[in-house]
């Protein structure tokens, strides 16, 4: 933000000024009437003049370097509305006025963030405690299925269990450094556990399914990183449209990163729709919506973010789409600065 310029500052000050001409005009035509020399009266004329010029530029400069003042407190500021806090009380009347006003209208948008933030941290601990409560008798249901070989109505059973972890994790996405712990993982281990978890809905599809070079040491939270690898690999699920579908994992060590890729021969994304994919709610209009939420890329682009990941997305509409998670190895690089 510029500050005023001296031009602007002199049209604010136009009525004193005016004020200040006339005085000066009737002055000087008192000299001349008593008899005044007028040459002296017009030395009086431009000394007063340069001085008034002076002073309103001295006070300018002045206005103007606690103006910037001023908006270089708010631009350091994270919270703006915290300003009233940190600005020192003005001593002109008019500015009383309105650092008053500025102090009630944060105090009422403080008053009303902390009500919000209160009612959003009670809701999200409602989640957090329904989905903790409603896991336990889908899990049992889902474990009856499998024991029964009813795996049809174990696919729907496990759909709702991953619609309710998804909402858990976007209720928690916000806050995920009070939830993550950061540890060495085998991704081979984290690798065939997601696997096994969608093992039923390949098997429907008859993927072939190769996972190669996975032997990689990563260093991340093995919870957080088996939700994103979750979403990547059921939403690949979701839109295998080929009679031979394919899914294909491995990683490569680039030396200082670790890279995972998650290649599918699905039916792919257009290229005007690739941009938006990591979008909330995004589904895409070449893609079955009925099955699609737009939430598990969403979902997982936040949290990669979160975790200091990169996640990228490359795609050929109906041949093949390649997801890639970027693992850095040793020193900590938050990708998404």
């Amino acid at each position: 933000m510029e500050t005023v310029s001296f031009f602007i500052f002199l049209e604010e000050k136009i009525t004193e000024i005016l004020f200040q001409l006339f005085f000066l005009a009737l002055v000087a035509f008192l000299l001349i009437f008593y008899g005044v020399d007028i040459c002296f009266v017009i030395l009086l004329i431009i000394l007063f003049i340069s001085i008034q010029i002076l002073f309103l530029w001295y006070v300018y400069k002045k206005k103007r370097k606690i103006s910037q003042h001023i908006i270089d407190l708010v631009d350091e500021l994270e919270e703006t509305y915290y300003i009233a806090d940190v600005l020192s009380k003005p001593k002109e009347i008019q500015n009383e006025a309105y650092y008053y006003a500025l102090k009630k209208a944060c105090k009422s948008m403080n008053d009303e963030i902390g009500k919000i933030t209160e009612e959003k941290q009670d809701y999200q601990e409602y989640v957090e405690s329904f989905v903790h409560e409603i896991k336990i008798p889908i899990g049992a249901l889902s474990l009856t299925f499998d024991n029964t070989k009813n795996y049809t109505l174990k696919k729907e059973t496990d759909k709702i269990f991953q619609l309710v972890e998804q909402m858990l994790y976007y209720a928690r996405s916000e806050n995920t450094e009070k939830d993550y712990f950061v540890k060495q993982l085998q991704l081979d281990e984290i690798i065939h556990n997601v696997v096994l978890k969608f093992r039923h809905s390949l098997m429907e599809r008859k993927t072939i399914i190769n996972i190669h070079d996975i032997e990689n040491v990563v260093y991340t939270d093995e919870k957080w990183l088996t939700f994103i690898l979750s979403q990547i690999v059921q939403n690949t699920i979701k839109y295998f449209d080929k009679q031979e579908n394919k899914l294909t994992i491995y990683s490569q060590n680039k030396g200082t990163n670790i890279l995972l890729v998650i290649e599918d021969n699905g039916c792919g994304i257009k290229a005007s729709e690739l941009s938006r994919v990591f979008e909330k709610g995004f589904t895409g209009s070449n893609r079955n919506k009925i099955n699609s939420t737009g939430m598990g890329l969403y979902l997982s682009k936040k949290l990669c973010d979160r975790l200091g990941l990169k996640l990228d997305i490359v795609s050929v509409e109906k041949e093949c789409t390649r997801v890639t998670i970027t693992f850095p190895k040793g020193t900590v690089y938050n990708f998404s600065e």
